[in-house]
């Protein structure tokens, strides 16, 4: 069948309708405030009379929002409400440090993203809440110096679209882990997680959870560790090197869940490659759903590859 001229027009004015014109709503529908904290004189939020703090940018955000940081140091605790992305100008930069200690850094609720900025001390660098639903997602930055855990997440729903996606960061030199996650669906790939005064990462039974091409070295405590209990969890392509316990810790105490380790490195640590450790002594179906594939590389751990089951 021949294709008029006429219908061929239409059928691209169609294709345009359904693809092209929702990205340039979507795009347009963004607004954008600028922050600078040199900002004197006149202040609206826009490029030339730019807001001097976040926590006014964030006052007058309405809707889809993304505020634009530029470098300088922000001694200030914000809470990133609905709709908000803040995106540094350079994330070695653009600090964000905590004004009251004792408080959170940055506090994310739902449907909010952080990128390329450095977090700087507080009681956690991040806290996530869980607030309605919408992803979170933190890439790009350097998060160090809190008190406690440089990310740390709150129990919420495993729900796709309540995901946590942790990307592309450098966390270090933190109080305790570098990132602690009650229950929760998580994403954690390509980041540097080191020199955290505890475990590398920190996740409480219930956990959905992608680990992936992350190195996490020099901990102060296991590389990662883990409940299997009611978790789904893939450690998959990651290196452990040099921390002071174990390269992973999956602790089980009673209850079914998988874990699946994968492709992993895991060097120099103090303590075994993997170590599980169970509570309910009873239980002798404990770690069947423990699966440690024939491709992970282990080497040089002080106390060996795998360990038997340990009771705690």
């Amino acid at each position: 069948m021949k294709i008029t001229r006429k219908a061929e027009v239409a059928g691209i004015i169609l294709l345009l309708a359904i693809f092209v014109l929702p990205i340039i709503s979507f795009a347009s529908s963004t607004k954008e405030i600028f922050v600078d904290d040199s900002a004197s004189g006149t202040q609206d939020g826009s490029y030339n009379h730019p807001y001097k703090t976040i926590k006014k940018a964030i006052e007058k955000a309405d809707g889809k929002t993304k505020i634009i940081v530029k470098r300088g140091v922000y001694i200030e605790n914000i809470t990133v409400s609905d709709n908000i992305k803040i995106s540094g100008k350079d994330k070695k930069k653009t600090i964000i440090k905590a004004e009251d200690k004792s408080l959170p850094t940055v506090t994310l609720e739902n449907k909010t993203e952080l990128t390329d900025l450095t977090i700087e001390g507080g009681k956690s660098g991040v806290l996530v809440k869980d607030k309605g639903k919408g992803e979170v997602t933190i890439s790009d930055c350097l998060i160090r110096d809190a008190k406690s855990d440089g990310i740390k997440i709150e129990n919420g729903d495993k729900s796709s679209d309540r995901k946590i996606n942790i990307i592309n960061n450098d966390i270090y030199e933190n109080g305790k882990s570098g990132i602690y996650s009650e229950r929760r669906r998580l994403v954690i790939i390509d980041n540097n997680i080191f020199d955290n005064e505890l475990d590398g990462i920190d996740m409480e039974q219930s956990v959905k959870a992608f680990i992936k091409d992350n190195e996490i070295n020099q901990n102060d405590g296991v590389g990662i560790k883990l409940r299997s209990d009611k978790s789904d969890v893939t450690i998959e392509k990651n290196t452990f090197y040099k921390n002071e316990k174990s390269g992973i810790e999956v602790r089980y105490d009673g209850k079914a869940g998988w874990v699946n380790i994968k492709k992993n490195s895991v060097t120099k640590n103090e303590g075994f490659a993997i170590v599980k450790i169970f509570k309910n002594s009873s239980d002798n179906s404990y770690f069947t759903g423990l699966t440690i594939e024939n491709n992970n590389s282990f080497s040089e751990n002080k106390k060996g590859m795998i360990s038997n089951p340990i009771r705690n």
